[in-house]
């Protein structure tokens, strides 16, 4: 049988079977139990992650995905712990407290770079900081994580298996024992530096939920 004959003829059987797709997997989900779909939601946190990709001519030079652990997403980590685990309403406001209390001492991110982009080694083409107002700040620690799996469910589709994830951590205070963000912070920036390019990642504070007094005790 001649190519020319065939091809149109795997054509016209795919167009013919492609619809009865839909119906098989309706009938496999009528016919098999999918389990009760459980009630979450991940779009406060998913709102604090920043993504950018720089380019070389048309070689990716850098790409970071990058979730700020503010209150608000760590509220969100924590509802999708206790959810998962079955926690009670008084064991999630302590493992909660735990949480906020990080933020006291830290202002911490999770980044996500590709395998073939390394971070936090002295040699690495990529160093970080963060800028605050006209300031600036050197992380305190740059640890490769093996992220849990609600944060992985928060980052969705950005994490893969081709890209590594980062805990970056910066003190909260500044040498004169000040919070670098407080109330009178409008923005916070992840700066990505080479020796050729720079690229930052922004996040707003006036639109990010402030924590309850009761969450911070």
């Amino acid at each position: 049988m001649k190519w020319d004959v065939v091809f149109p003829l795997i054509f016209i059987f795919l167009l013919g079977f492609l619809p009865g797709c839909g119906r098989v997997i309706d009938w496999g989900k009528n016919n098999f139990d999918q389990g009760k779909e459980l009630n979450k939601n991940i779009s406060v946190a998913r709102d604090h992650i920043k993504s950018i990709r720089v380019y070389d001519q048309f070689t990716v030079a850098g790409g970071f995905d990058a979730l700020w652990l503010s209150d608000d997403a760590r509220i969100s980590y924590v509802d999708l712990y206790s959810l998962k685990r079955g926690k009670s309403s008084d064991q999630r406001k302590v493992f909660l407290r735990r949480q906020i209390e990080e933020n006291n001492h830290f202002v911490s991110f999770y980044v996500l770079s590709l395998k073939e982009i390394v971070l936090g080694e002295n040699d690495s083409n990529w160093t970080l900081f963060l800028k605050v107002g006209d300031n600036f700040f050197n992380p305190t620690e740059i640890k490769t994580v093996d992220l849990s799996p609600e944060y992985k469910d928060i980052f969705g589709k950005k994490f893969s298996k081709f890209k590594d994830a980062y805990q970056v951590s910066f003190n909260a205070k500044d040498v004169e024992d000040n919070f670098i963000v407080n109330e009178g912070t409008d923005q916070i920036s992840l700066v990505f530096r080479s020796l050729d390019k720079e690229i930052e990642l922004d996040w707003s504070i006036r639109s990010s939920t402030k924590v309850v007094t009761e969450n911070k005790k």
